[in-house]
């Protein structure tokens, strides 16, 4: 019994179908009826015009005389018949359809009727696209109805002659084929004009499937392939994450509940989250998305632009992608796409398809916006980085669980790491795989292993303006009178208690400014500034960076205050210490204005005063210049550190302490001697050891006192000293 014949018994009973397939299946027995239909029609018609031997390469007079006589109406008389076998059977099919939702199985052409609010004629476009897709025969009789069996695919002309059954129905159906329809718009379907006749009328263009819409069709859920190559630029999220697991503040807390309720299902609505890179920007987006029981598709922006393929067809893609599944859309990486007018033109495609989307869309950007018409809904949350008590919380939830010493100082990591809750997350990776590697498994999280983790997170981009020092010294290697190794102490000792002072006993509410640690080193060369720098980065946890100069100052305007900004914007992500050697010539006094040069310097210097302040880390200024010094970074100081040319106690202690235990020494060198008779700086010494050692290492014996003599001759020749009798008796002939 065919599917006709079931139609008109009584008692047949509507089943709902149990596969995608299955309805597939139905459809296509509909589809097959009206080629049926229209090969009987084609064959007829053929028949009579034309012999077969000549079919396509002869136009006979009996067929002009019938194109001249034809009459328009009704133009597929053959239909008559078969009109109402045909719409039963697809009422049949509706019917099934009806019945489906309730088993779970979606049915995915019906679906993709109604996400891209398509008509029945649209509708049937697409079966008629795919029915090559699952099965080549219709290549065959698709060549055959169109009378050139180079033409395997469906063209309009053969949709309309299939699926309209009058003149008018046909040229009202042409709607469906233009570019704002919903199949051309979305990219459903793909016209395609015949190469070997340009330009071609509307009806010869071919009918072709787009292949993600087939394979979607088909049950395949994979992305769309431009949209993954050669790495996604597009992807769906479906998360765990609800808005309880978030480190946000209240405000932001209300904000997001009041983002929820809000009805977006018949407008267009752009939420602009912005803040600092790991703040937790996705991480609401996608809270909100399991809220409101929807799939996240996060689509990166600068990826985008950057692709193969042109980037208001990805975009568009994106976009029919979110529609596919009803997903939310987070867009990332807005903030890149405002730093350069060249995008303004992709700024404007964007809105135009949130726009057309109808529903809630999340634009992320590390700085702020607004849109320049409001044709849609718009909303701005900003995400603020967390404070100091916040930061210690988020270490305290995400080492909840994890294997860890006793003894760690959260409150110290929170306040020398000002990290997003991001940040803190992938530092605690860093942390579990440097102790991995330390202890093998079982390992527990120490914390010298979250200060390994806590640098290995924090950028390293100051590396083009700066050079980054790795500490390898010790207290035991720093000879100071005991007053200025107090006030280095005192230093550590306040970057330690930064929280205590400022979060929990409140001072942070009493200053807008000047939260950071700002000290001079003042000296002459070699009096052990840099090294002291050193240590304390070494005794704290961070990572030192000497400021290169040469560099950042620059003779053209506004540039010094770009490399300026660019420092003080990396360091405060890299929790650096900043080190400007010779700062006297970047912190120098200002001058009376008596020309344009001199008014620019001012300014250079008021941003430098305007950055400092604002700094909340460790910023040391090393001089032998200090009186040179504007004073109003003066005022700014929390220390003022002198570094004392050494006495003769201390240089025979730098003596003792510069040659490692592994170099062999005669004894015949003399350090109070030494330390006694030559005046010279903790630099100097080391540089007069470094190259005794290279003169003992080329004759190949232990360095001996002849060779620091020698060297010391090198030392005083370089400083511009006459090497005097008095200074280097008895060994003066060695140096005559």
């Amino acid at each position: 019994m065919n599917q006709v014949e079931k139609l008109n018994r009584e008692d047949s009973v509507v089943d709902p179908y149990t596969t995608n397939l299955a309805h597939l299946q139905d459809e296509l027995h509909r589809l097959d009826v009206l080629i049926k239909k229209a090969v009987q029609q084609f064959r007829a018609s053929r028949q009579q015009n034309n012999p077969v031997e000549f079919q396509g390469l002869y136009i006979s007079d009996d067929e002009i005389d019938r194109s001249i006589s034809e009459r328009h109406e009704p133009l597929n008389q053959i239909w008559a018949d078969s009109q109402t076998n045909v719409r039963k059977l697809h009422a049949e099919i509706q019917s099934r359809v009806a019945e489906t939702p309730s088993t779970g199985v979606i049915l995915r052409l019906p679906y993709l009727q109604k996400v891209f609010d398509l008509s029945l004629f649209e509708t049937d476009l697409l079966l008629l696209a795919i029915a090559p897709e699952i099965d080549l025969r219709y290549q065959r009789l698709y060549a055959y109805l169109q009378d050139d069996v180079t033409r395997k695919r469906p063209s309009i002309e053969l949709a309309l002659r299939l699926f309209c059954y009058s003149l008018a129905e046909q040229v009202s159906a042409r709607a469906a084929f233009l570019p704002d329809s919903p199949l051309l718009k979305h990219h459903l379907l793909l016209l395609h004009e015949d190469p070997t006749d340009r330009p071609s009328p509307l009806l010869s263009h071919s009918l072709k499937l787009d292949d993600r819409i087939t394979e979607f069709l088909l049950g395949s859920d994979r992305p769309d392939a431009r949209l993954c190559t050669p790495r996604p630029f597009a992807q769906q999220i479906v998360t765990q994450q609800t808005l309880n697991d978030l480190f946000l503040p209240d405000s932001v807390q209300t904000a997001l509940q009041h983002l929820i309720t809000l009805d977006t299902s018949h407008t267009a609505c752009i939420c602009l989250l912005h803040g600092s890179a790991g703040v937790g920007k996705q991480t609401c987006a996608q809270a909100i998305a399991r809220v409101k029981k929807r799939p996240l598709l996060v689509v990166d922006l600068p990826a985008l632009l950057k692709a193969e393929h042109p980037f208001q067809t990805l975009l568009t893609l994106a976009f029919r992608e979110a529609r596919l599944y009803r997903s939310l859309i987070y867009l990332n990486g807005w903030h890149d796409l405002l730093a350069d007018a060249a995008h303004l033109s992709a700024i404007r495609q964007i809105e135009f398809e949130i726009e057309q989307l109808k529903g809630l869309v999340f634009v992320a950007s590390q700085t702020s916006w607004q849109p320049t018409s409001y044709r849609y809904q718009f909303i701005q949350i900003e995400l603020p980085l967390p404070d100091e008590r916040s930061r210690q919380h988020i270490w305290q939830r995400c080492l909840s669980q994890k294997s860890t010493d006793a003894d760690l100082h959260l409150g110290y990591l929170a306040s020398a790491f000002r990290f997003t809750p991001g940040q803190i997350q992938q530092a605690i990776s860093h942390a579990e795989t440097h102790a991995h590697l330390q202890q093998g498994t079982p390992y527990r999280l120490t914390q010298s292993d979250l200060l390994v983790g806590c640098r290995a997170e924090s950028s390293h981009n100051l590396a083009t303006l700066a050079q980054k020092v790795t500490p390898r010294r010790s207290w035991q290697d720093l000879v100071l009178p005991k007053d200025t190794l107090a006030q280095l102490q005192e230093l550590c000792q306040q970057v330690r208690h930064r929280k205590r002072v400022y979060t929990d006993w409140g001072f942070d509410q009493r200053l807008s400014l000047g939260k950071g640690a700002i000290a001079l080193f003042r000296g002459d060369s070699g009096t052990g500034k840099t090294l002291s720098a050193e240590i304390i980065a070494r005794e704290l946890g961070l990572d030192l960076y000497k400021i290169d100069l040469s560099l950042v100052v620059s003779k053209y305007i506004g540039e010094t205050e770009k490399n300026l900004s660019q420092v003080f914007q990396e360091a405060q992500k890299s929790n650096a210490i900043l080190f400007f050697d010779e700062a006297d010539a970047l912190f120098g006094k200002r001058a009376d204005v008596k020309d344009a040069h001199d008014r620019y310097a001012n300014i250079e210097t008021n941003y430098l005063l305007q950055r400092v302040e604002e700094y909340e880390g460790i910023i040391i200024l090393a001089s032998n210049l200090s009186k040179n010094i504007d004073p109003a970074f003066i005022r700014r100081l929390h220390f003022s550190i002198e570094f004392p040319f050494p006495t003769e106690a201390d240089r025979l202690q730098i003596w003792q302490r510069m040659f490692p235990p592994q170099a062999p020494r005669f004894n015949d060198i003399d350090f109070e001697f030494l330390s006694s008779k030559f005046k010279i700086t903790g630099g100097n010494i080391k540089n007069v050891a470094l190259t005794a050692a290279f003169r003992a290492a080329e004759e190949g014996s232990p360095i001996q006192m002849k060779h620091l003599i020698l060297s010391m001759k090198r030392e005083y020749q370089k400083l511009g000293r006459i090497c005097e009798r008095t200074e280097f008796e008895p060994y003066y002939e060695l140096v005559r």
